[in-house]
């Protein structure tokens, strides 16, 4: 009776702690932030180049083409139809986003710069990374967190909205926690991850690797072995480690060491970019609070 008692007890504990308190409100913050800082950045670059991705006559090849209706809104640029009308996705989204951190009606914001960002996505698929799905993911998760809903009237909703922030959040953790894990899967089907050969390849890989890194790396066999074996226990071990108190900020430092290498070695920046950004969620509240703080006063 008394362990029953004491699963009750923490159960309704636990009930009670997710309807009606949301106590990551600065960490959403920064986090939204911070990604809507990189998709403005993400987007200007294509400025330039635009034409070519998005305008008639791309050179893009028809990639997502849905007839669900309620996809359309998402896939415009798909045909000819809308291309002409490219710079209002573009320019669109610079200005919500502009619009989300200088006006009010934020949530209005943030759902237009989901619609015409995926819109940009889904014309340049093949050239994304999963870095950029799990950004698009994750950006369509943040319109469900009302990081003020304890300022809610009416109680009941105001419930509603503490309960359903408070689910996104770990929904948008485990979504990060589970890339890792299909990453970690994958690599354990081969045999070069497991043998610590897999960066030798990759630093034959024109597209991934640097000269300047192949020249220093390829014939230095306990480099190549240690940065193999670190990336597959890393990806291993993350998502149980990182919810561990005493040793999460050892697994994400080493999570920023290694997409900071993938950055800059493999030139994948903006999927390494992504992934330190990801890990603001895993940051404690006070942490977070004391950074968004920072920010607010410059």
């Amino acid at each position: 009776m008394k362990i029953g008692n004491s699963i009750n007890a923490k159960f309704k504990n636990l009930v009670e702690s997710t309807t009606t308190a949301f106590k990551s409100a600065n960490t959403i913050k920064l986090f939204r932030g911070s990604i809507l800082v990189f998709i403005f950045l993400y987007v200007l670059q294509f400025l330039p180049i635009a034409a070519a991705y998005f305008g008639v006559g791309n050179y893009m090849v028809p990639y997502y083409k849905s007839s669900n209706i309620l996809l359309k809104p998402l896939n415009l640029l798909e045909g000819n139809e809308y291309s002409k009308y490219y710079l209002l996705f573009v320019y669109g989204i610079l200005c919500s986003i502009i619009a989300f951190f200088f006006l009010p009606l934020k949530r209005l914001s943030l759902i237009i710069t989901y619609i015409l960002l995926m819109n940009l996505y889904h014309k340049t698929a093949p050239l994304q990374n999963g870095g950029f799905s799990l950004l698009t993911m994750v950006l369509f998760m943040l319109l469900f967190i009302d990081e003020d809903a304890k300022r809610t009237k009416n109680s009941y909703w105001r419930t509603i909205k503490i309960a359903l922030a408070n689910f996104t959040l770990v929904a948008i953790k485990l979504q990060v926690v589970f890339l890792y894990v299909v990453a970690s899967y994958y690599k354990m089907q081969g045999e070069t991850w497991l043998n610590g050969t897999a960066f030798y390849y990759v630093l034959y890989n024109d597209m991934y690797s640097h000269p300047l890194f192949t020249n220093l790396f390829i014939d230095n066999t306990f480099v190549i072995k240690t940065i193999s074996w670190f990336t597959l226990l890393f990806q291993l071990f993350f998502p149980i480690l990182v919810w561990l108190k005493k040793i999460k900020n050892v697994m994400l430092f080493a999570g920023i060491f290694l997409h900071l290498m993938i950055a800059w070695v493999n030139g994948i920046v903006d999927f390494g970019i992504i992934m330190i950004l990801m890990y603001t969620l895993f940051n404690s509240e006070a942490f977070n609070t004391s950074v968004f703080s920072y920010f607010k006063k410059i």
